[in-house]
């Protein structure tokens, strides 16, 4: 029964030696002005080219299915991932970023059946880019290119 205690013991000093060495993972606004300033300077976001085509065009942030509604067409759709529900909205956009993903993820295939530029695996695209911006999607060599703020 001591060994048990004993094994016990030792792993939860483990978990909690480990514990404060866990990143946080809630993102506030000190993180994003500490972290972002430097990305936010340039106007050129890299990501993993997805569907080829060059296009130029609004941004619209899609978070949810709530946003589906909203959509503006002809409208860039910009949003962390996306999933077969989120398909109807592919017939309506000029190109698809995503923040996660790649050259396999559903943003990429749906995009190449639709034969709409996509770049996949932008990072903080969603916190850089806001609705209105105009952007030039380069779905060739995966550039992101900020013409207008």
């Amino acid at each position: 029964m001591k060994s048990i205690i004993k094994q016990r013991d030792l792993l939860l000093s483990c978990v909690l030696e480990n514990a404060a060495k866990t990143p946080k993972w809630e993102l506030d606004s000190t993180w994003e002005k500490e972290n972002l300033s430097h990305i936010e300077s340039s106007d050129i976001l890299q990501g993993v080219p997805a569907s080829a085509g060059v296009v130029e065009g609004e941004v619209f942030i899609v978070r949810g299915s709530e946003d589906f509604g909203k959509f503006i067409p002809q409208s860039i759709l910009i949003a962390q991932s996306t999933n077969p529900a989120w398909t109807p909205l592919f017939y309506n956009a000029k190109a698809v970023v995503t923040q996660s993903g790649g050259s396999l993820s559903h943003g990429a295939v749906t995009a190449r059946e639709m034969k709409i530029p996509a770049v996949m695996a932008v990072p903080n695209v969603l916190q850089i880019l806001k609705n209105g911006d105009r952007i030039r999607v380069n779905g060739n060599n995966g550039k992101v290119e900020i013409l207008t703020r």
